[in-house]
C-alpha cells in the first residue's frame, strides 16, 4: 500500500455521498474526497486481472456498497473518488487529519474473494493497493473461502 498527495482531483467523480442518519454522529464534509486506487494481479503481480469486480463499502449500520467497479485490461479500476467527513462523534478523530473509513472486496472467477477492512481515506490523499487474488485449485474442498486483510485503526 502506498499513499500520496493527489493535487489534482479525477476528471469524474464517481462517489456517492455517505450519510449517517445517527442523532449522535454528525457528519461534517466540507466538499473534500480522498480516492482509493486498486489494481488486481496474480502471481504476485506477474499478470492482471481484466475483469476483476471491486466493491467499495461504507460501515453504517451494517456494510453498504457505495461503488461497484471492474477492473480493465492492465487490472486496474478506475480511481474511485470517496466523501470524506469529520465525525466529532469519534473522540480519537483529529479535526485537522480527519478521515472517513471504507472497506473494500475484490472478486474474480476462480479465485478467492479478497476483503480489506478499515481503509482510512484522508481528503486530498490517492491510496493505492494492488491485491493480489490467490487461485481456486481444481481440487479445492472449499472454493468459497475468503481471504480478509484487516488494517488495524492506528491512533494520530
Amino acid at each position: 500500500m502506498t499513499t500520496k498527495n493527489n493535487p489534482q482531483a479525477p476528471e469524474s467523480t464517481d462517489g456517492i455521498v455517505v450519510s449517517d442518519a445517527s442523532a449522535n454522529n454528525i457528519n461534517i464534509n466540507d466538499g473534500e474526497n480522498g480516492y482509493i486506487k486498486i489494481r488486481a494481479v496474480t502471481e504476485l503481480g506477474k499478470y492482471p486481472l481484466s475483469g476483476a469486480r471491486v466493491t467499495v463499502y461504507a460501515s453504517l449500520e451494517e456494510l453498504v456498497p457505495v461503488e461497484i467497479t471492474t477492473t480493465d485490461s492492465m487490472g486496474y479500476a478506475p480511481v474511485i473518488s470517496l466523501p470524506v467527513s469529520y465525525n466529532p462523534g469519534i473522540s480519537t478523530m483529529d479535526p485537522v487529519y480527519y478521515y472517513t473509513t471504507y472497506h473494500l472486496s475484490v472478486s474474480f472467477d476462480f479465485y478467492y474473494p479478497t476483503a480489506i477492512h478499515n481503509i482510512q481515506v484522508f481528503p486530498g490523499i490517492t491510496t493505492e493497493f494492488n491485491v493480489n487474488m490467490t487461485p481456486v485449485p481444481s481440487i479445492e474442498p472449499n472454493p468459497y473461502k475468503k481471504v480478509e486483510i484487516l488494517i488495524p485503526d492506528i491512533e494520530l
